[in-house]
């Protein structure tokens, strides 16, 4: 089973992001984690072992690790040798010292909040922390000698391919094993869609970034991840199918045809954190979940559950391919089209 914990709490908000995460609301921190307490020991409740565990945001890191000590005491017989603990990190939030502490807590993997190695770049993503800080940063986390990985942001209105292959080899040359590269988007709730600001490019350099990173011996797993050393078995999870978890203001989890969605009201989440909204699964639904997540990712789809006969145009194009009973996508940055092709 897959457990993710979101933790809202951030001291400052990106104008890209639209998340559920709050600058304002750290004075309840006892009041949700009390909340998230209840929450989990609910969730947990039938569950004998963990796979992996999440602690997103938001910015986990606005809480130290004595905040996640009463966490971990109703995690710690769910969890076992090889479960796998991430926790995300902003730059900006804490001291080299703590991501120690964060370590001697349980927590294996570390993914760090860059999201550029430019100061102009930062500016324009209203990120609050420098190059030089995230720098350091990273060099602190890779001390503690566990799984890291940072978070990078492309297409912006300030980015070419020779500016992408300098930021991403400078990650490489600082150690990282695996990066995860999002192209700009502007979500609905976002300051920046509020303010109708749009900083992203015109022509994606996905297949550049994409080139570069392999050059740079990372290896495409999923559209998003690339991966030199380790991947993300949570996120491969998700890929997976697998039934998941999810707990704090408005987490989504899935277990067989049901999803379940956490209040995403604060102060309605503080009241009742047990409280859920559960969306029946249809079978369709099911299916193009499945093919969407398959196409995207190494994980490939199920060759019985595709039924379109526009399968064989995939093939023939060389777009597709079939092994072992499975569908694989030979690009993964066309998994949308390829769900909607499947599913006509």
């Amino acid at each position: 089973m897959l457990l993710y914990i979101h933790i809202p709490f951030c001291d400052s908000k990106c104008g890209y992001c639209g998340f559920n995460s709050f600058t304002n609301m750290l004075d309840f921190k006892e009041q949700y984690l009390s909340s998230l307490e209840i929450d989990l020991a609910k969730s947990l409740q039938n569950i004998k072992k963990l796979d992996s565990i999440y602690i997103g945001g938001g910015t986990p890191n606005t809480l130290n690790a004595n905040d996640f000590e009463r966490l971990f005491k109703l995690l710690e017989s769910k969890i076992e040798c090889f479960s796998e603990i991430t926790i995300e990190l902003n730059p900006n939030v804490c001291e080299s010292n703590i991501l120690m502490e964060f370590k001697n807590l349980g927590i294996n993997r570390f993914s760090i909040g860059v999201q550029s190695f430019r100061e102009d770049k930062l500016k324009l993503l209203e990120r609050n922390h420098s190059k030089k800080l995230a720098i350091n940063f990273i060099e602190n986390a890779l001390k503690c000698d566990i799984d890291t990985s940072i978070d990078l942001i492309y297409d912006t209105i300030l980015d070419s391919a020779s500016s992408l292959k300098e930021e991403l080899e400078m990650a490489s040359l600082l150690g990282i094993g695996h990066i995860s590269c999002y192209a700009l988007s502007i979500d609905k709730n976002s300051r920046f869609y509020i303010k109708n600001k749009n900083p992203t490019l015109d022509n994606s350099l996905c297949y550049e970034l994409k080139e570069t990173l392999e050059k740079l011996n990372f290896n495409q797993y999923e559209v998003s991840n690339y991966a030199k050393t380790h991947k993300s078995k949570h996120n491969l999870g998700y890929w997976q199918y697998q039934d998941y978890i999810g707990v704090g203001l408005g987490a989504v989890g899935k277990i067989n045809q049901n999803r379940f969605y956490k209040e995403s009201n604060f102060k309605a989440y503080l009241k009742n954190p047990t409280n859920c909204r559960i969306e029946r699964l249809e079978s369709n639904d099911i299916v193009l979940e499945k093919i969407f997540l398959g196409a995207r990712s190494e994980v490939g789809i199920e060759r019985n559950i595709v039924k379109s006969p526009k399968l064989q145009d995939l093939l023939d194009s060389k777009i597709c391919v079939v092994k072992d009973n499975r569908i694989f996508s030979l690009n993964y940055f066309l998994a949308d089209e390829i769900t909607l092709w499947l599913n006509k």
